[in-house]
């Protein structure tokens, strides 16, 4: 049968506390009855919070080498860092740097531009795992060109014919970013467009696309 329980809602709870009873005092809580002092141990895996801000609490501007998809294989915590997949794991094989660079790595020392992106990506991790709300816009890298409208700005979910972007124009993108739910826990990467004049809406509405493209397909 149905259950009488309503389902949990986080934004309900305003406190949160723990009553112990000693074996010797089961039935009253007199000051008379609580006599000498008792010890007891209380293990939490973890207490999440529930927050009701529906925006991104964090903006954090990573690095557009970061594949879409990133598995353990390619992460080498030892060399600080990201490298290919092989063929018999995956079809598409990303070149951040291969193997026999990342063999040779600690005879480089002015070597910082594939460690940088490892750090980014971790970097990435660490706020996922945060508990944050959160944007992750990855670039190739900042230009001094001047500001331009929203239909040069091009917001996507791969890493495909990425090129350097305007300051003027990431500034804007982290702004609205800010001020919308539909932004919230994205990672995207930024361009600029390849053609003028397509118009795909302004930088809200292209949040609203890639949140539209984020969610999962309905089961049919």
């Amino acid at each position: 049968g149905q259950s009488d329980i309503p389902p949990f809602t986080g934004s309900d709870i305003r406190q949160l506390g723990f009553r112990y009873r000693d074996k010797n005092n089961q039935f009253s809580w007199s000051g008379a009855s609580n006599s000498g002092w008792s010890k007891f141990y209380l293990a939490l895996d973890f207490i999440k919070v529930y927050r009701g801000q529906p925006e991104p609490e964090f903006v954090y501007l990573s690095d557009a080498r970061i594949p879409p998809v990133v598995n353990d294989a390619m992460v080498k915590h030892d060399l600080h860092r990201l490298v290919t997949t092989s063929s018999s794991e995956s079809r598409t094989s990303y070149s951040i740097i291969d193997d026999e660079k990342a063999s040779k790595v600690n005879e480089d020392k002015m070597d910082r531009s594939a460690e940088e992106t490892y750090f980014k990506y971790m970097g990435e991790e660490m706020i996922k795992q945060s508990g944050l709300s959160y944007t992750i816009i990855r670039v190739a890298g900042y230009n001094t060109d001047l500001g331009t409208d929203s239909s040069a700005v091009r917001l996507q979910k791969m890493n495909k014919n990425i090129t350097s972007v305007s300051r003027v124009d990431l500034a804007q993108v982290i702004a609205s970013a800010l001020l919308t739910p539909n932004a919230c826990n994205l990672i995207l990467y930024m361009t600029k467009a390849q053609q003028r004049g397509v118009l795909d809406g302004d930088i809200w509405q292209k949040f609203a696309r890639l949140r539209s493209e984020n969610e999962p397909t309905p089961f049919q």
